[in-house]
């Protein structure tokens, strides 16, 4: 299937940055709005037919005043110096936290594993967000006026306020916290990366939200169409053309990638309709931190099977260097 790019220009794509002056004053006045926040957190115990794990409904209060839902899981062998490592899984467009087996292969190893519902898409995770202009069917366009009331501006902070909960379980070993996602997950995986150091690696498997320009212009399938048809239907002669895109600066994977400084494994299918290949080079090539990257010529926007080992592989190396 034929690409925008070429897999030689592709490796070397790296567009200027489109992040603003004050990017990172934006984001750590964000973190430190949400640190005020109590998590509230509660877990109730869900009886699950496998004995092997202790399986929780976990809910804490987020950024907007919505109550985050997700899974927090736990083996039921006791962690080796009574802590365990942990991973966090960010789901992808339109999904939820998704199904306890889906974790089996990291509990097995002994790894406590949290998977939260974004607000608003297809979970127990409301969108309370108020936005002051109309948006188009889904989430992308929901606050795309302002950055303040994006709706991506609270998503990723309850992505962080995921890892803040970890950090007040005692059963938790702090050091080892990880975190990955597909597509949408992959995106907010780049973004919590980049705003918190206290993630220990972050495995972006065809992170959406990544070079947004780029992304409209280019996409065949998928969510970048919904910014397409905002200004369809909102703004034919493309005057807040400047003033959307502003905005979205602030919630780039590329513009966050400078900002990570832990290891990371990309995955990226090189006939992706809905992610197009250059909107993720544009964001690992950024990248200084340690990273490898895992090339899938013949796949698009599709589950990766064979990836599952390569991320087992790269977790044990991290977590066994701790």
């Amino acid at each position: 299937m034929k690409i925008e790019l070429s897999y030689e220009e592709l490796k070397t794509y790296k567009p200027q940055l489109t992040r603003k002056n004050d990017f990172d004053l934006f984001w750590s006045g964000t973190l430190t709005k949400s640190a005020v926040i109590p998590l509230n957190y509660t877990l109730d115990p869900v009886d699950y037919p496998i004995k092997e794990i202790k399986v929780y409904d976990l809910n804490y209060d987020g950024f907007n005043g919505n109550r985050v839902n997700g899974w927090y899981i736990l083996p039921s062998k006791q962690a080796e110096g009574g802590k365990y490592p942990a991973i966090i899984y960010y789901h992808g467009y339109t999904r939820n936290k998704g199904y306890v087996y889906e974790y089996l292969k990291w509990l097995i190893q002994g790894y406590a594993v949290v998977a939260i519902s974004m607000q608003g898409q297809g979970g127990k995770t409301p969108d309370n967000g108020k936005y002051s202009q109309g948006s188009v069917a889904g989430w992308m366009t929901n606050g795309i006026l302002d950055k303040n009331e994006y709706i991506y501006r609270s998503i990723y902070v309850d992505g962080v306020r995921a890892v803040d909960f970890l950090h007040e379980r005692d059963e938790i070993d702090k050091v080892r916290i990880g975190i990955y996602g597909l597509s949408q997950g992959g995106g907010i995986s780049l973004a919590v990366a980049g705003l918190d150091s206290r993630v220990k690696f972050a495995m972006p498997i065809y992170p959406y939200l990544c070079h947004f320009e780029r992304g409209v212009e280019y996409y065949k399938e998928g969510p970048y169409g919904e910014i397409y048809e905002y200004f369809r239907f909102f703004d034919p002669e493309l005057k807040s053309r400047e003033q959307v895109f502003d905005t979205l600066s602030y919630f780039d994977g590329m513009n966050f990638a400078p900002n990570i400084k832990c290891p990371v494994l990309f995955a990226i299918g090189l006939a992706d309709l809905v992610c197009p290949p250059s909107t993720i080079f544009a964001a690992y090539n950024h990248i200084n931190s340690e990273k490898q990257l895992k090339v899938y010529p013949n796949h698009g926007h599709e589950p990766l099977p064979f990836h599952e080992e390569v991320m087992i592989e790269f977790v044990n190396n991290i977590f066994s260097n701790f």
